[in-house]
C-alpha cells in the first residue's frame, strides 16, 4: 500500500513541468506578438497553396488542349499526306497500264500494217460464253464491209493465229464463231509432215482442239509440238495459219485414223482484237485493181 501512494506522487510530479512549459511558450509568445500573426500565416499559406494549385491545373489543362490541337493537325496532315500518296500510286498504275496497252497497240498495229489482205481491225466489245455454244462480239460490221464466213484471224506473242470467222453481221457489229467452238470446221495440215486433216473445238477456250481423219500411218510421222496450220483448200481460211500444236496422238482401236489433240496457237481469255481478212473474191479484185493502175500508169 505505502508503494503506490509514491507512484501517483511521481507521476504528478512529472506533469508539473510539461504544464509550465507550454505556460512558458504562450507567454513568449504573447509577448512578442507573434501568435497575432499566426492566422495571417495560415491564410496567407492557404492562398498560396490554392493559388500554386489552380496555377497547375491550368498549366496542365492548357498543354492537354495544345496537345490535343497539334494531334489534330497532324491527324490531318496524315491523312492529306496519305490522300497525295493514293493518288500517285493510282497515277502511276494508270502510267504503267497505258505503256502496256500502247505496247499492244504497236504490235497489232505493226501486224495490220504488214498483212495487205485485212479487210478491217476490230475490238472485241463482247462475249457470249455459254455451255455449248459460245461467240465473240466486235465492233465493226456491214458498214465496214463485214460478211458472213469471212476469217478471223489475231496476233499474239509474234504469231498469226486463226482465231474463228464471221457468224453473222450487223450494221455496227458482227458477231464470231471462234475456233474452239463445236460448230467450227476447219481444213488443217501438219506443217512438218503436211499430213491433212480436219480441226474443230470442243466447246471450251481452255479444252484442246481436236484433228481428225489422219490415217495412223501418217500419225506414225507426227511428233508432240508439231505446228498445224490452215491448208487453204477451202473457200474461207486462207492457207498457213496458225491454228495450234500437237499436245497428244490417241490411236483408237476401232479406227484406221488417228485423233490429234491441240494446243491452240491463242490464248483465247487474252484476245482483245480481231482482224477481219478479205475473202478471196476481194483479193483476186483487189489484185485486179492495182494490175489496172499499173496499166494506165504506163
Amino acid at each position: 500500500m505505502p508503494q503506490k501512494k509514491r507512484s501517483r506522487g511521481i507521476s504528478a510530479t512529472h506533469g508539473i513541468p510539461i504544464i509550465l512549459l507550454a505556460i512558458s511558450l504562450l507567454l513568449i509568445s504573447i509577448s512578442t506578438k507573434s501568435i497575432l500573426r499566426l492566422p495571417g500565416n495560415i491564410a496567407s499559406a492557404l492562398a498560396g497553396g490554392t493559388q500554386y494549385l489552380f496555377s497547375s491545373v491550368g498549366g496542365f489543362v492548357k498543354r492537354t488542349v495544345f496537345s490535343i490541337r497539334e494531334l489534330a493537325d497532324l491527324r490531318s496532315q496524315y491523312d492529306a499526306l496519305a490522300e497525295k500518296l493514293k493518288s500517285y500510286e493510282t497515277l502511276e498504275r494508270n502510267y504503267a497500264d497505258m505503256m502496256s496497252e500502247n505496247e499492244r497497240l504497236k504490235e497489232q498495229l505493226g501486224f495490220a500494217q504488214n498483212i495487205t489482205a485485212i479487210k478491217a481491225s476490230s475490238r472485241i466489245i463482247a462475249k457470249d460464253p455459254g455451255n455449248i455454244f459460245s461467240s465473240y462480239v466486235i465492233d465493226k460490221g456491214l458498214s465496214s464491209g463485214l460478211e458472213k464466213n469471212m476469217a478471223v484471224v489475231a496476233f499474239q506473242n509474234g504469231i498469226e493465229g486463226l482465231a474463228g470467222k464471221i457468224l453473222d453481221s450487223k450494221h455496227s457489229s458482227s458477231i464470231v464463231l471462234p475456233v474452239f467452238d463445236q460448230r467450227f470446221f476447219v481444213s488443217a495440215r501438219l506443217s512438218r509432215t503436211r499430213a491433212e486433216g480436219l480441226v474443230n473445238g470442243q466447246g471450251n477456250p481452255d479444252d484442246a482442239l481436236v484433228m481428225r481423219y489422219i490415217s495412223k500411218l501418217n500419225a506414225a510421222e507426227i511428233q508432240i509440238g508439231d505446228m498445224v496450220v490452215t491448208s487453204g483448200l477451202d473457200s474461207i481460211y486462207p492457207a498457213d495459219l496458225a491454228i495450234g500444236r500437237v499436245k497428244e496422238i490417241q490411236l483408237p482401236e476401232y479406227s484406221s485414223s488417228a485423233i490429234i489433240l491441240l494446243e491452240p496457237s491463242l490464248n483465247f481469255s487474252k484476245l482483245e482484237y480481231l482482224f477481219v481478212l478479205q475473202k478471196d473474191t476481194d483479193l483476186a479484185t483487189s489484185a485486179q485493181t492495182v494490175s489496172d493502175v499499173k496499166a494506165k500508169e504506163r
